[in-house]
C-alpha cells in the first residue's frame, strides 16, 4: 500500500491510536506491516517528547526488521529517522541489553540449533543430563534440551522443584556460561533477571516509551514475560498478529496469549483488520471455510478486498502419486506459458520428505525450481567427496584419494594436495574447515571457469559452515580425535541436524517454482499455489508421540503438557496459512490410492469458489459403499465435527507408541553403526540404507542386532 492507497477506516484507526495499549487483529494479507510502520511514524510526528529512542519494535525475522527500518524512513521522508530505535528480534534485542548492561555476559557466544546439540552430546555428565537419567543419544539430546526450555519457562515456580531438577538446571547454566556460551532461551531468561534485579538495566527499561510486537501469535510464554515487564515499566504497547496463524506451537508459540491479551493487560483499544488486499475471493473464501471450525480463536470474518476475479480453484483426484506430481509439474509449465513466472508458482508441502520427489519430477519435465531443503546438499556429489577427504586423514591412502578426485586436478596438483593433507594428518592444530579449504586451494577445486562453479562454491561453503560448528564445541581436541568425532557426526547426524539449513543462497531474480514446506512459506505470497497430498494421515498429521519432556520431569511438567502438544486446531491453522499464501489460483491435490481425502478438503468443499468431484468426498479405499460416509455441503455440524475429531485423536494416539519404538530403533542402529564405521569404515554405507528402510526393516534390523 503506497502513501497514494487510500486507507480503510480500520487501518487509519490503528495508525491514530498512539495513547492507549493497542490490539491490532491482522488478517492474512491485511496490510498490517504498513499499518504498523505509519503509526511509528506518527508516534515521532505527534510526539514531540518521543524520540527514536524511546521506542522499541520487535519483529519475527532480521529480514523483516529490515524492511520495517526502510518504510518508516520512507514515511518520513528521513533516512535517519530510525538511528537509534531497536527494530529487531527479542534475542537479538537480549543479546544487546546483557552485553550492555552486564559483565558477566558480555562477549559471551550464543549457541545456535545446532551447536547446542553438539554442546549436551560432549558435556552430557556435566551439564545435567546424566542426572535425568538420560543417556546421551540424538534424540536424548534434543529430549534434554526440551525438558531445559521447559523448566526455563517455569522458572518462576522453581521453588516448587524437586532438588533434582533444581540442581539440573544450575548445571546446564553452570557448564554453559564457563565456557562463555549461552542458548537462545537463556538469553531471554536472563534479559528478565537483569530488567528484574540490574539497576542500570531498569534505567534503561524506563527509556521505553513505546513497544512494538509483531507477529505476536508467535511469542511464547518467556517472551511474553519480557513483554510484560517493559508494559509494567510503563511502555505503551502494541501487539500485532492474527491467532489463526499460529504455527509454530512446538517451539511454545501460544496463541491465547493473543487471545487473552485484553484481559491482561489495561486500557487496551481493539482494531481489527479484516480485508484481505492480497488473496482472491476464492481463496479468502475458502480459508474462511476452513478455519471457522476451529473453536478456541477471536471472532472475526476475513473478506477479500476488490470484485470478484478470474480465477482458477480446483481440487483434484490421482489414483497415484507419479499422476499427481506429473499434473502438477503440467499445470506449472501451462501457467508459465500463460505468463505467470515460475517464481510467482509455489509448491507447498505439509512434510519434507515429499520435496525431492516432486523436485524429480519438475526436473524430468524440465521445470526450473528452488528448494530450503538440505537433502540436495547432502545427496549432492561432492559433500561424498569432501567426507571420503576427511576419512583420508583418519586413514591415510593416496589411492581411494586419488579414486575421489582424480577427475578434478592434474597429477601434479593431485600430488601437492595429497602431501598437503599427509602433513595435516601427521600434527598441527588446524582447523577442520582450514583441512577442506586448503586441500580445495591445491587442486584448485574453485576455478571460476569449471562449468559447475556455482554449486562447487555453494557445496564448500556448507562443508565449512558444518565444521566450523562442530569446531566450535571440539576445537580444543587433537585433530584426529576431531576427525573421528566429525566423521561420526556426518554418516549419523549432520543431515537431520541441518535439515531446516539452507545451503543455496537465495537469488531474488532466479525465475523458479518454490518447493518448500508450509511453515517454510510462512510470510510469502505468491499468483498461484499447489498443496499437494492431502488425504487424512497426511495433512492434518498426527502426533508420533515417543518420550517427551514430561516424562522425564514429571509432576507439574506433566499436568500442563497440554499447552505445547499441536493438535487438530494447530494443523487447520497450518491449512490455513498455506491456502492465504496464494493470490489468485488455488490447486488442491490428493491420490486416494491408500487414504480418504483430507478433512480439510471436505471443509473446503463448503465454499461455492471450489470446482471438485463431490465424490471424491466420501471415497474410502478401505470401505465398501456401505461405509462412506454422507457428502458435507456445509462445514462441519457440531456433532460431526467432534466424531471426526475424535476419530483423529483416538488414530493418532493409537500410533505413537509404534512410532516412538520405530525412532528409538532408528537411533540405536544409527549409533551402533556409527561406532563400528570407525574400525570397519565399510560400514559407513549401512548409515545410507538405514535412510531408506521403512519402519519394518528398521525394527526387524534393531531386533536382529538385540538394540531393541
Amino acid at each position: 500500500m503506497e502513501n497514494s492507497v487510500r486507507l480503510t477506516d480500520q487501518q487509519r484507526e490503528a495508525i491514530q491510536e498512539i495513547d492507549r495499549n493497542l490490539q491490532i487483529i491482522a488478517c492474512a494479507g491485511s496490510g498490517k506491516t504498513e499499518v504498523i510502520t505509519r503509526r511509528i511514524a506518527n508516534i515521532l510526528q505527534s510526539k514531540t517528547d518521543i524520540t527514536p529512542q524511546n521506542i522499541v519494535a520487535f519483529t519475527f525475522t532480521e529480514k523483516a526488521a529490515d524492511s520495517m527500518k526502510r518504510r518508516i524512513a520512507k514515511a518520513l521522508n528521513d533516512e535517519a529517522a530510525v538511528e537509534g530505535m531497536y527494530i529487531g528480534t527479542i534475542h537479538g534485542f537480549c543479546y544487546h541489553l546483557l552485553n550492555k548492561y552486564t559483565e558477566q555476559f558480555k562477549g559471551h557466544k550464543v549457541l545456535d540449533t545446532v551447536k547446542s546439540h553438539l554442546f549436551v552430546a560432549r558435556y552430557h555428565d556435566e551439564c545435567g543430563m546424566s542426572d535425568l537419567k538420560l543417556d546421551p543419544y540424538p534424540r536424548n539430546v534434543n529430549l534434554f534440551l526440551s525438558c531445559i526450555e521447559k523448566m526455563i519457562d517455569d522458572y518462576d515456580n522453581h521453588e516448587q522443584w524437586s532438588e533434582e531438577h533444581k540442581a539440573v538446571f544450575e548445571k546446564y547454566k553452570s557448564s554453559l556460561y564457563s565456557r562463555g556460551y549461552i542458548d537462545f532461551a537463556l538469553l531471554i531468561f536472563e534479559a528478565i533477571e537483569q530488567l528484574r534485579n540490574n539497576e542500570l538495566a531498569k534505567q534503561f527499561l524506563q527509556t521505553i516509551k513505546y513497544l512494538v510486537v509483531d507477529e505476536y501469535q508467535d511469542v511464547d510464554d518467556l517472551q511474553e514475560k519480557l513483554i510484560s515487564i517493559i508494559a509494567d515499566a510503563g511502555a505503551n504497547v502494541c501487539v500485532v498478529g492474527d491467532d489463526d496463524q499460529t504455527i509454530y506451537q512446538f517451539r511454545g508459540s501460544n496463541a491465547n496469549n493473543m487471545i487473552s491479551f485484553p484481559e491482561r493487560y489495561s486500557d487496551v483499544h481493539q482494531v481489527c483488520l479484516e480485508t484481505n488486499f492480497r488473496c482472491s475471493h476464492g481463496v479468502v473464501d475458502i480459508a474462511d471455510c476452513v478455519i471457522r471450525n476451529n473453536d478456541n480463536r477471536i471472532a472475526k470474518k476475513m473478506v477479500a478486498h476488490g470484485d470478484v476475479e478470474q480465477t482458477e480453484i480446483v481440487a483434484c483426484r490421482f489414483d497415484n502419486r507419479a499422476d499427481e506430481y506429473a499434473w502438477i509439474a503440467e499445470k506449472a509449465a501451462e501457467l508459465h506459458q500463460n505468463g505467470i513466472p515460475y517464481k510467482e508458482i509455489a509448491i507447498l508441502v505439509r512434510k519434507g520428505k515429499y520435496i525431492n520427489a516432486i523436485a524429480s519430477v519438475l526436473n524430468k519435465n524440465g521445470i526450473p525450481f528452488s528448494t530450503d531443503s538440505a537433502d540436495h546438499f547432502f545427496s549432492g556429489e561432492y559433500f561424498g567427496k569432501f567426507v571420503a577427504t576427511l576419512n583420508i586423514l583418519a586413514d591415510v591412502d593416496k589411492a581411494k584419494l586419488y579414486e575421489c578426485w582424480h577427475e578434478y586436478a592434474d597429477d601434479k596438483q593431485f600430488s601437492i594436495a595429497f602431501k598437503y593433507l599427509r602433513s595435516c594428518a601427521r600434527g598441527g592444530n588446524y582447523s577442520l574447515s582450514e583441512v577442506i579449504i586448503g586441500f580445495c586451494e591445491k587442486i584448485d577445486f574453485l576455478n571460476e571457469s569449471a562449468e559447475d562453479y556455482e554449486t562447487r562454491k555453494i557445496d564448500v561453503d556448507g562443508i565449512v559452515k558444518i565444521l566450523d560448528d562442530y569446531d566450535e564445541i571440539y576445537r580444543d581436541w587433537q585433530l584426529s580425535a576431531r576427525i573421528t568425532g566429525i566423521l561420526k557426526f556426518l554418516g549419523t547426524q549432520a543431515a537431520e541436524e541441518y535439515k531446516y539449513h539452507s545451503f543455496k543462497p537465495k537469488d531474488p531474480d532466479e525465475d523458479a517454482v518454490q518447493l518448500m514446506t508450509v511453515h517454510k512459506a510462512k510470510g510469502l505470497e505468491f499468483h498461484s499455489v499447489f498443496l499437494p497430498e492431502l488425504t487424512k494421515r497426511e495433512f492434518p498429521v498426527s502426533n508420533m508421540g515417543g518420550k517427551q519432556y514430561w516424562h522425564v520431569l514429571g509432576g507439574a511438567f506433566e499436568e500442563n503438557k497440554g499447552k505445547y502438544r499441536g493438535g487438530l486446531e494447530d494443523e487447520r491453522k497450518l491449512f490455513y496459512v498455506a491456502v492465504t499464501r496464494a493470490k489468485r489460483n488455488l490447486y488442491l491435490s490428493y491420490e486416494l490410492s491408500t487414504q480418504p481425502v483430507s478433512m480439510f478438503v471436505t471443509e473446503s468443499a463448503s465454499s461455492t469458489f471450489l470446482t471438485i468431484n463431490r465424490e471424491d468426498l466420501r471415497f474410502n479405499p478401505k470401505a465398501d459403499d456401505s461405509d462412506f460416509a454422507p457428502i458435507r455441503s456445509s462445514s462441519f455440524t457440531s456433532s460431526e465435527g467432534k466424531e471426526e475429531k475424535d476419530d483423529w485423536e483416538e488414530e493418532r494416539r493409537q500410533r505413537q507408541e509404534y512410532w516412538a519404538t520405530v525412532k528409538y530403533a532408528k537411533s540405536q542402529l544409527y549409533d551402533y553403526y556409527g561406532t563400528g564405521a570407525h574400525f570397519c569404515p565399510a560400514m559407513y554405507s549401512m548409515l545410507g540404507e538405514i535412510k531408506r528402510w521403512n519402519p519394518e526393516q528398521i525394527l526387524e534390523e534393531a531386533s536382529r542386532n538385540g538394540l531393541i
